[in-house]
């Protein structure tokens, strides 16, 4: 009876991990049309976090796809942002494009595994960025745990530099054009919503 009972509990748990965990479809056609918004700022106020000191560079908005997430736990970041995630936006938001490849992460970075590119690879990088997420409160923390592969997310905060007592700084990116090591953007999220 203890035997059963115990394999009912192991086969829900497995099922309300799956139906919680399970990338989101949409089917063809742009989902997250629009190019991120992005604004330099000037003589930002630094802001506090934990240990480090946060330097904002520009304020985004973006509205994307959520291609690929990859947690952190034991690099020197984790205690910084445990989470980065690869957004697509315009034509890496359409799922007719995305059928034919797969989304790779790895050492805070991401590549393409496909067959045959869908689109010009430079189109590709350019509708494409991975950033490591710092949440500004513990709710938007929280929020970004439980984000799904295939989510529609709009993100509102800002592009930043951030500094380690330990001497060692992180940089983001400000461009869309760039490729390879330290082409990541750093986002401080002060709003999240899954749409």
């Amino acid at each position: 009876m203890l035997k059963h009972l115990l394999i009912v509990v192991l086969i829900a748990g497995g099922l309300y991990y799956y139906w919680t965990t399970r990338p989101v479809t949409h089917g063809p056609g742009v989902v997250a049309p629009e190019t991120p918004v992005q604004k330099t700022t000037y003589n930002r106020d630094k802001i506090d976090y934990k240990e480090f000191t946060i330097i904002p560079k520009a304020k985004l908005k973006l509205e994307a796809r959520i291609l690929s997430i990859q947690q952190y736990y034991f690099d020197k970041y984790t205690d910084l942002t445990p989470t980065d995630v690869v957004f697509g936006w315009g034509p890496m938001s359409d799922e007719t494009n995305l059928e034919s490849l797969m989304v790779r992460q790895s050492e805070r970075s991401f590549y393409w595994e496909m067959a045959r590119p869908p689109l010009k690879q430079q189109k590709m990088w350019k509708h494409a960025a991975n950033m490591h997420l710092i949440g500004s409160t513990q709710k938007i923390r929280d929020k970004i745990s439980s984000l799904r592969q295939g989510q529609i997310v709009q993100v509102k905060g800002f592009l930043v530099n951030v500094s380690s007592p330990e001497g060692w700084e992180l940089k983001t990116s400000l461009t869309r054009d760039d490729i390879g090591d330290d082409s990541s953007e750093v986002v401080w999220i002060k709003s999240l919503t899954i749409l």
